[in-house]
């Protein structure tokens, strides 16, 4: 079935007919603008909707007209509680050439949503195209019948669909009705850079559309109330450079999974995450951020998290490398130093677009939540003196804070030191986004942190609304170190207390940094400035990190890979890099046992952090636990083990989520053992980083697993998880597949709310290489092979090829081969030969850091440096049989990036 819905013809007298259930402004009908609606077009009004005989139509008429842009009708930033139903129609309005299309395409096809074209949906109402309609009829009756369409589209689609809105869209009514709309749904504004545009669009030079958006970027932002840059792919593993327009090559994409079927998967990614926040998606969010389990948590409830500041004028003036600057830190905090000639701070469409666009592209980069925060004072260029000499206007400030809004981040400070009135706008605005309470202080008060002020200052941010308090002021003395401790220690007893990031600031504050619980703002080495080092006052997440271990607030943790035989195991040198790197002493070294009571030693070592578990004892471990994730208990299988000590850590969470609830990196006698399993997020990850937007999860979709073994049973879940109803499993031994599908069957597992309404995963099997792909079922565009690719006790590998009566998909798919040894097996050869027909092919070298980054997370609490980890499996990987072109491994090497996936 489509998903493009199709409204049913109506009368034209039918389509005003009845009020508006979203409006929630002064009720509007088409003849009340009759008499200037049959006037001829005014130069300052909106251009004309595209043609449908020619699809640059429009935006030729937009960049090639000597007529002014689009005018503002109703002037003013749109005020709007951007709080919606998860149901929500999404509105996507912009110029042609920024990807609206594109974009709803995409959100229909893995959300569910009905898709609703304007132009279409005026054909289907009027019986004919806009052009056909305006050749027949004068402008101002084009104009009533426009906005007459336009009014009923929006009132009869509010919930469950996606909107795409042409510039007819953009007429005088069309402002007004957009304008209402947004109080009660997301209307989004979709942006992206001119030479992009230019390039789609073939139309003048990227001058002139630079020109247009700056021209036409008021009127849309004022019709909306949330913004997307659509970054494009080519940028996607590029650094920031000078005003956010040229990037300077980074990193080099992966040319195995960087094909032209996969051009979109990023900006895919990117669009999901942000209609999930912003609705409220709560089920969505959890869904992606699952291959993080620190995502499922939130950072302001985790011990000794850090936030990385770094201004808005570095990330537009320096070359920096975003993933660089995301390592070992829990938030980015993206700090608004911009100043208008005059020195106010201040927006206009060129600064709007730039900060949209830098904020897109650090969210392209990063996974950890970004706080959005702007300054109100300014101090003279190089001076070492903290104390400000400008401060802004409310109004400048204002509209800085207001279109961070727009772009949706985690977490948004207020200044303290602005009105309540002010403040309480902006909260009242915030929709998903967390509001930091921001207030600091250039000299100590009176009271100093054992004073009235700051309590003062604290439940005014409770009574304002605010999620969090974040105080900080100069430290004269070691003293006010302590002082800080107990300040915080004072708010927290409170009841109903709000989270309180509190520090000193100065040379003499660095010791309060270390030991502030949430959010630390920290620094990284590329943003020091040269200066002295007794007065640099910044630490860096390093600094934190080392200092935490120093002072004996967290203690070194011994980690193992568990097994029968584990000698050839890369675990170890790709987590002591990582430790080394962050500033963790700890150590990870393999721990051979030929028995399961091997394990009883790793126990009784009070240092004893956790340990990976590899075969054969996944199964053998499970009746040791004391506790399992529910991914570990679905898959029947563990390959993570974590110590519970303390009796806190019997949250009976622990039962209905994973380790990450269980405290890191403190020694003691251990009361009991925690499994979970990382294996099936290794393999999620790999069929989301290959699975092109074409061959998006469907209710239709199908999978296929090669195998019947613990590596089978993961892949198996991963897909379950990605909502795949429909698995197929093929073994050699028949009744080993056939366990492993009634495995499965018997679970009553549903990946999100919306398979639950259409019905569970299946899991069925396959008899013989020799058969027909079942007839009722879509060929697979998800397979993954769990078998292994090498000689194993003098037998001959399988040599295995996937039959090509079950290539047939289409639209091609991802294959990922579990096995590397060889790297380049058979299945893989054969795969990558049918690249040119949409299919992609990921390895075992692959999979092995992706689950890695997952159990760094549930050892440390901490961040893992995904980029490192997988240059170190590319360089400890050996071919011991020869197989493997050397010059692949340095290829992959040369290309990597630390992308999620």
């Amino acid at each position: 079935m489509s998903i493009l819905v199709r409204p049913p013809k109506r009368k034209l007298h039918e389509v005003d007919e009845g009020p508006r259930k979203y409006s929630v402004g002064p009720s509007w009908s088409p003849g009340t603008h009759s008499n200037s609606a049959a006037s001829s077009r005014r130069p300052s009004e909106p251009l004309d909707s595209q043609s449908d005989s020619h699809p640059n139509a429009t935006s030729l008429r937009e960049l090639h007209s000597n007529r002014a842009s689009p005018v503002l009708f109703d002037k003013g930033p749109l005020q709007t509680p951007r709080t919606f139903n998860t149901t929500a129609s999404v509105v996507l309005i912009g110029i042609r050439g920024t990807g609206k299309s594109s974009l709803a395409v995409i959100l229909a096809a893995t959300s569910g949503r009905r898709l609703i074209d304007a132009d279409r949906y005026f054909h289907q109402i009027t019986g004919c195209s806009r052009a056909a309609f305006k050749k027949e009829k004068d402008h101002g009756e084009y104009r009533l019948q426009e906005a007459r369409v336009f009014e009923s589209m929006l009132a009869d689609n509010q919930e469950g669909c996606v909107i795409a809105c042409g510039a007819g869209s953009m007429e005088r009514s069309g402002q007004r009705l957009l304008r209402e709309y947004a109080q009660t749904h997301p209307v989004i504004h979709v942006t992206r850079d001119p030479e992009s545009i230019q390039s789609y669009l073939k139309a003048w030079d990227t001058q002139k559309v630079r020109h247009f958006l700056e021209l036409s970027g008021p009127i849309y932002r004022g019709c909306s109330n949330l913004e997307f840059f659509n970054l494009s792919e080519s940028a996607s593993g590029e650094h920031m450079a000078k005003d956010g327009q040229n990037m300077s090559p980074g990193p080099k994409m992966d040319q195995r999974t960087h094909t032209p079927f996969l051009t979109l998967k990023r900006v895919q990614r990117d669009f999901l995450r942000f209609i999930a926040f912003v609705t409220g998606d709560l089920t969505e969010l959890n869904r992606q951020h699952s291959s993080f389990p620190l995502s499922l948590l939130p950072v302001q409830s985790r011990p000794f998290t850090n936030a990385v500041s770094v201004p808005f004028s570095a990330l537009r003036d320096k070359d920096l490398d975003i993933e660089e600057l995301e390592f070992g830190i829990d938030a980015f905090e993206v700090v608004i130093d911009v100043t208008s000639p005059s020195g106010q701070l201040g927006t206009d469409s060129n600064l709007a677009d730039s900060i949209s666009r830098t904020l897109s592209t650090i969210r392209r980069n990063i996974i950890v939540p970004i706080m959005y925060h702007v300054e109100s004072y300014t101090s003279p260029k190089g001076s070492l003196s903290p104390a400000p000499t400008a401060r802004s206007t409310d109004e400048a400030y204002l509209s800085l804070v207001r279109h961070g809004l727009r772009v949706a981040p985690t977490f948004l400070t207020v200044d303290l030191s602005r009105d309540d009135s002010l403040l309480a706008e902006i909260v009242n605005a915030r929709g998903r986004t967390n509001i930091v309470a921001h207030f600091e202080a250039y000299r100590s008060p009176p009271g100093g942190w054992d004073g009235d002020e700051y309590v003062e200052i604290y439940e005014r941010a409770k009574r304002l609304g605010c999620d969090m308090l974040r105080l900080c002021q100069p430290a004269e003395t070691m003293e006010d170190n302590l002082a800080v401790e107990r300040f915080r220690h004072r708010m927290q007893s409170l009841p109903n207390a709000i989270p309180v990031i509190a520090y000193n600031t100065g040379p003499l504050g660095r010791m309060s940094r270390c030991f502030n619980p949430i959010l630390t703002p920290v620094t990284h080495p590329s943003l020091i400035q040269q200066t002295p080092n007794h007065v640099r006052a910044s630490i860096t997440a390093h600094d934190a990190q080392k200092a935490l271990y120093s002072s004996f607030a967290l203690d070194p943790m011994q980690f193992f890979v568990f097994g029968a035989n584990v000698t050839y195991s890369m675990s170890p040198a790709m987590h002591n890099t990582s430790f080394k790197l962050c500033g963790m002493p700890h150590k990870y070294s393999i721990f051979q046992s030929p028995t399961i009571r091997g394990l009883n030693e790793l126990v009784e070592n009070q240092f004893f952090g956790g340990s990976s578990v590899s075969l054969p004892y996944k199964t053998e471990v499970i009746p040791l636990l004391h506790s399992m994730s529910p991914h570990a208990r679905a898959i029947g299988a563990v390959n993570t083990l974590i110590p519970i000590r303390n009796d806190d850590d019997s949250d009976p969470r622990l039962s209905q989520e994973s380790s990450i609830y269980l405290k890191k990196s403190r020694a003691g006698p251990i009361k009991g053992l925690h499994g979970d399993n990382t294996d099936w997020i290794g393999i999620c990850n790999c069929i989301r980083r290959g699975l092109s937007p074409a061959n998006a999860v469907r209710p239709t979709t199908t999978g296929l697993v090669i195998g019947s073994g613990g590596m089978a049973r993961a892949a198996v879940y991963s897909m379950i998880h990605l909502g795949v109803q429909h698995i197929f499993v093929y073994n050699r031994t028949h009744a080993n597949a056939e366990k492993l599908a009634h495995h499965y069957n018997r679970q009553d597992l549903y990946s999100h709310e919306q398979a639950r309404a259409n019905g569970r995963s299946r899991v069925s099997t396959l008899s013989s290489i020799d058969e027909t792909w079942p007839a009722y079922y879509k060929q697979p565009t998800i397979i993954v092979s769990g078998i292994p690719a090498h000689s194993i006790g003098g037998q001959p590998a399988p040599n295995f090829h996937v039959p090509t009566q079950w290539l047939e998909s289409p639209t091609g798919g991802v294959v990922v081969d579990l096995a590397y040894k060889p790297l380049n097996t058979p299945l893989m050869k054969q795969i990558r030969a049918l690249s040119h027909r949409g299919w992609v092919a990921l390895d075992g070298l692959d999979v092995l850091p992706e689950q890695g980054f997952a159990q760094f997370e549930l050892f440390t609490g901490r961040r893992a440096p995904r980029r490192v980890m997988r240059t170190i499996v590319l360089q400890e990987y050996v071919d011991e049989e020869g197989h493997d072109d050397p010059r692949a491994i340095r290829d992959r090497l040369q290309n990597l990036d630390g992308q999620p996936s």
